[in-house]
């Protein structure tokens, strides 16, 4: 803190009205202490530094709390402890014969004076000490705006370079990082930590962290039933410990064997997604660490923002994943899978390498709703696409075409090698006899390739088409028995 617009006043004050002491006490809020900021004394006993509870200030807290100024003529008879009802002076004071003491800018500092040479203080004495409270009220409020003004600006850029980093496109764990990084710097924090647990997930993982937290901590998964972080994933409320005690079993932030400072600050939110997501941010100190309300605040907004940009990642992932998957047997879904076809069409083009689509289909389908219900009908879905699946070799993209269709792609492979491999899917239909009774299925197959049968992508799908309805005649029992 700059004392210098301070002093000043204090020394005129104290060289007019010949006080033995005159000090001005500036309080902080957030801690509930006085801190000196100004004095001019000839008694040994005060400190250069000093730095008072406000339950424990003696006389000053009375004038901070009422908000009323205090004027002691007989001080010797007012009290029989000067150490008590005058806190700062270090040692025992004697023959103190007066004493003012008046609250500044509403109680945001104290201006206390006191004398020797006579019994308090006259009325015009009294009046000099109050027109130096309010100058130095003015002075004080000025101070305290610099210092909001100059967090807003540090707040501001932090917002600003996180902003320009989301809305660029970075990835996530870019983004994530930089978000420890900055915030803890903002707080006076070492560490900084981001953790996610996914939907019921019983561990959580770091996504961000500063650039000192140990490589082995950031590659490990951490069960939420232990350690700091765990208890801020399971609790609603912030957790904040002042000064972490090293002795104490349970202080220590993911495993007892990190290699962590656990003697200073630790602070840690959370927050949790539509989707189930869990996050947390957690920021650690070497030592004991204060900091304002405003940067709090600050971090909880940017906090929030990070909750909305995982939520629009993790819905565009789901979005996708819907789009990209059928959502009963988990497979490719028809637009995804012909989209695939399409890409490695125009690859093989580029390296003329081969590839062959199949098709699957497994009737008479349209029976089976007479049979039985469709939670069966989804349940046989399911069985013939992992019969389908464990049947190819690793490799080959396996599609929903429809509920008795399955698309099959095989990279960099021959019409005649395919087909052996699909010849092998001619029995699957027989999964679907146990508990459908006066039903058999049976898989019609058909096969074409490029470039041997196609050699552009608008004759590939119409062949492989009519192939297979052309199996569909040959079939060679009846579907229903």
């Amino acid at each position: 803190m700059d004392l210098n617009r301070f002093q000043p006043l204090v020394n005129l004050l104290s060289n007019v009205l010949e006080a033995y002491t005159t000090a001005f006490f500036i309080f902080d809020e957030k801690s509930r202490r006085l801190h000196l900021a100004a004095m001019q004394s000839l008694s040994k006993f005060i400190p250069r530094e000093v730095s008072l509870p406000l339950e424990g200030s003696g006389i000053l807290a009375q004038v901070q709390k009422v908000g009323q100024t205090i004027h002691l003529d007989k001080l010797h008879e007012a009290t029989s402890s000067i150490s008590l009802t005058l806190p700062f002076y270090r040692e025992g004071e004697s023959h103190i014969k007066g004493l003012f003491a008046a609250p500044v800018a509403g109680g945001a500092g104290i201006l206390y004076v006191d004398t020797k040479y006579g019994w308090g203080f006259t009325d015009k004495q009294q009046k000099w000490i109050k027109e130096f409270s309010e100058i130095l009220g003015g002075l004080l409020l000025n101070h305290l705006a610099e210092g909001r003004h100059e967090n807003y600006a540090r707040v501001f850029d932090v917002l600003h370079r996180l902003d320009e980093i989301a809305f660029k496109g970075c990835d996530l764990d870019n983004y994530c990082g930089v978000f420890a990084t900055e915030w803890a710097g903002l707080l006076g924090m070492d560490y900084g930590f981001l953790v996610l647990k996914e939907p019921g997930g019983k561990n959580y993982r770091i996504i961000g962290a500063t650039a000192n937290t140990p490589r082995g901590l950031v590659t490990q998964n951490f069960p939420v039933a232990k350690g700091l972080i765990g208890w801020v994933l399971q609790n609603p409320k912030n957790l904040l410990i002042m000064r972490m005690n090293p002795a104490t079993s349970d202080h220590y932030l993911f495993s007892q064997g990190e290699n962590l400072p656990h003697q200073g600050t630790v602070w840690g939110t959370r927050g949790q997604t539509s989707l189930g997501y869990e996050l947390a941010t957690v920021f650690l100190s070497r030592q004991p660490v204060e900091w304002n309300t405003d940067s709090e605040h600050a971090v909880g907004y940017a906090f929030h923002f990070l909750l909305l940009l995982l939520e629009q990642i993790y819905c565009k992932e789901e979005n996708e994943a819907l789009q990209t998957y059928d959502m009963c047997t988990g497979l490719f879904s028809a637009p995804a899978f012909e989209s695939r076809v399409e890409g490695i069409f125009h690859a093989s083009m580029q390296s003329n390498a081969p590839f062959t689509l199949g098709l699957i289909q497994f009737e008479p389908w349209q029976i089976l709703t007479t049979k039985v219900q469709p939670q069966r009908i989804r349940q046989l879905q399911r069985e013939l696409a992992a019969s389908v699946c464990d049947a190819l070799p690793t490799g080959v993209l396996v599609g929903q075409l429809a509920q008795n269709r399955f698309g099959l792609l095989f990279a960099e492979t021959a019409v005649h090698e395919a087909e052996s491999q699909l010849a092998e899917l001619a029995d699957y239909g027989k999964i679907a006899r146990k508990g459908l009774k006066g039903v058999k299925l049976h898989p019609y197959i058909s096969s074409a390739g490029f470039p041997q049968d196609a050699a552009k992508m608008e004759d590939l799908w119409p062949l492989v088409s009519r192939r297979l309805f052309a199996a569909f005649g040959l079939r060679p029992e009846k579907a229903v028995s």
